[in-house]
């Protein structure tokens, strides 16, 4: 990474000795904002952005925001119209059959929960669970990766290259003392996957809540404190991390209507 300006490469410096990091097929990582995987080449398009960026003693949660979607050249970033989006589950990563079958369980679940949201589609392929690396055929991979509670769990944009594509959870994520549902945790990264910001980054939140980039993005609806995609954050949010009315009608205005609302067709 060559980096030019002083000012920028101090930043660069800070950040990484600031933000926790994890390694992930040999390549190392950082995690900002909670839930927001960089490379090391991303931080000096990230340092000029951040309006503030959590010490590593400061918890925090699975993510969130009402819905606040992602422009790219002046259009909303999204998923093409009819395209499914498929997962597989990577049953080696995981300790054992328990925590794989509730990552497995509340992946359908949350998937489901989005499919009867807005009109997506999400597709487990099953048959590649038992694969030992990352599969070809699916958009992403479900991963036990042990971060050591640095996030719940992380996912991805869909504007983000295919190598970064995949959904980690931590071992936390099956903690009976999680504070969140793990279900809703999984329904705010899904958010991510489709496109969605986090809710408390918006003027409208308490201002104790971490503040992001809001650079290239674009408010798809009125602040919703309790919106799924919301941290649990200054009295607000929630830790069911459920999908609101408020949710319904900002997914809709990117993706449409349910597909399970129309009748197909002969």
């Amino acid at each position: 990474m060559n980096i030019i300006d002083p000012v920028i490469a101090r930043k660069v410096q800070e950040l990484q000795a600031q933000l926790p990091t994890i390694e992930l097929g040999g390549k190392l990582y950082y995690i900002a904002e909670g839930d927001l995987v960089l490379e090391a080449a991303q931080l000096a398009d990230y340092v000029d952005h951040a309006a503030n960026v959590e010490p590593p003693s400061v918890p925090s949660g699975p993510g969130g925001e009402g819905l606040v979607g992602i422009l790219e050249d002046g259009k909303i970033v999204r998923w093409p119209p009819g395209f499914v989006i498929t997962y597989c589950v990577l049953r080696a990563t995981f300790p054992d059959d328990d925590t794989y079958a509730m990552a497995r369980a509340g992946m359908m679940a949350a998937t489901r929960d989005w499919e009867e949201t807005c009109g997506v589609t999400f597709r487990h392929v099953s048959e590649l669970d038992r694969s030992t690396r990352r599969p070809e055929g699916v958009v992403f991979p479900v991963i036990h990766h042990d971060a050591r509670g640095r996030f719940v769990a992380v996912a991805f944009f869909p504007s983000d290259p295919v190598e970064k594509r995949w959904v980690l959870v931590d071992p936390c994520f099956f903690s009976p003392s999680l504070r969140f549902d793990p279900v809703g945790v999984l329904r705010h990264e899904l958010g991510h996957v489709l496109g969605f910001r986090h809710e408390h980054i918006r003027t409208g939140a308490p201002p104790v809540c971490p503040q992001e980039d809001r650079s290239r993005t674009i408010d798809l609806t009125a602040y919703d404190p309790r919106s799924v995609m919301h941290y649990f954050c200054g009295g607000v949010g929630s830790p069911d991390l459920k999908i609101t009315e408020v949710d319904v009608e900002g997914a809709q205005r990117v993706y449409g209507m349910p597909l399970s609302r129309f009748r197909m067709a002969a």
